[in-house]
This record gives C-alpha cells, structure tokens and sequence, in this order.
C-alpha cells in the first residue's frame, strides 16, 4: 500500500455508546448493518415510545467496556431474541437473536453522537402492521428551525 492509500484508509469503523449512567458502556468496530426503526409491540412497549431506532453491527466487533460490564439481559422472545438494559438505570442498549451470534442490534439513540451520525439514518420500517393506529395520520414534516 502506498503512503497515499495509507492516508486515505480511515480505518475500521468504531463506535463508542452506553447507557444514561454510563455503568454499561461499549463500542463496536466495524459497518452499521440494517438501520431500521421497529415498530413491533415489543420495542413499543419497553421504550414507552410507538417505536424504536436500532442498528446492527458484527457481534465480533463489540466489547463492553463500562464497569457495569455486559448488561442485563431479558427474554423479550423467550428462545429467539434477548434484550440488553442496564441494571442500575434501565437503560435499554442492545438485542440478540439466538441462533445468529454474528450481528448484535444496538438501540442508535445508545450510540454516542447518534444525532450526526448519517451512517445510522434509518433506512427500513419493520413491523409496520403492529403500530398503533393513529401513527399513520403523522406524515413528515418540514423541518422547522429554532
């Protein structure tokens, strides 16, 4: 490689993110897979919100680094998907399938710097026959400054 494929190479992809208190804390090395927002009953129901961001990653490419360790995970679909939240705070990081140990899901909004990242801009709707109703009748906005 020559000095100016060298300079031009950014690297590998890392990302660092956690939870509110910062007990679980992680990053992930390497591309952002399938950015989707879900809006199944499940994330709408553990978020509190009509759906949820998520992105996926190689799961060989996460370590958790925070002192919390790796977090508390729950059975959403007990023998096919777990969910990661921190114990001391409740903050939801993470999803696992069982049987697919090479993609984990990370929640973006656990992402640091999520809001300027644009390689996490959604680009999927899942599970749109399991939305509340009324969120339909949203069409997208304009952007409003201020």
């Amino acid at each position: 490689m020559s000095e100016t494929d060298a300079a031009a190479d950014p690297g590998p992809e890392i990302r660092a993110g956690g939870c509110l208190c910062g007990k679980v804390r992680f990053t992930v090395t390497g591309p952002v897979d399938d950015p989707h927002v879900c809006r199944c009953t499940h994330c709408a129901k553990r978020s509190g919100a009509p759906f949820q961001w998520w992105a996926g990653f190689p799961a060989a490419g996460l370590q958790w680094t925070g002192e919390g360790g790796e977090p508390t995970w729950y059975d959403t679909h007990p023998g096919k998907t777990a969910r990661g939240f921190c114990g001391e705070c409740g903050s939801h990081v993470a999803a696992r399938d069982y049987g697919d140990d090479s993609v984990i899901g990370i929640l973006a909004t656990a992402i640091d710097h999520y809001d300027t990242d644009v390689a996490l801009a959604p680009t999927n709707l899942n599970r749109v026959a399991e939305s509340a109703p009324w969120l339909a009748q949203y069409a997208p906005r304009p952007a409003v400054s201020g």
